[in-house]
């Protein structure tokens, strides 16, 4: 009798599709895409606040000038961004050994029980079914 003959879902590791490029990919490639959308907003959002201010003192605008504040913008916003992640990495390294160990421990008692229950019917606990 089959798995599906018993109601069970198949196996993942025999009946799954094959990976394919984009399919592995395809993660890394959506975040490029937000990436550079959300730094080609910055990009013009920073140009019209740009023009605009050089409009108002009535001086030329300067790519130059424009490209340096553009950079040291998103330098800072850079900054703050790799501050909070490293901040939540670490937050998360320290609640990882928390809840894992919390974890370890119960699957350590539930293998004892397994194991117990195991001898108590006769079988081998080393031996997998």
């Amino acid at each position: 009798m089959s798995a599906e003959d018993e109601g069970l879902a198949p196996d993942p590791r025999t009946n799954h599709k094959p990976d394919t490029h984009l399919r592995r990919w395809g993660a890394v490639y959506l975040l490029v895409l937000l990436f550079l959308g959300s730094w080609t907003g910055q990009f013009f959002t920073e140009l019209a606040s740009f023009r605009s201010e050089q409009h108002s003192h009535d001086e030329p605008f300067v790519w130059s000038d424009f490209l340096m504040t553009f950079g040291q913008s998103t330098l800072e916003n850079w900054q703050s961004e790799w501050l909070q992640l490293v901040f939540q990495a670490i937050l998360l390294l320290g609640a990882k050994h928390l809840i894992f160990r919390v974890d370890a421990e119960d699957m350590e008692r539930l293998e004892a029980k397994v194991d117990e229950i195991n001898r108590r019917l006769g079988g081998d606990p080393g031996q997998n079914p």
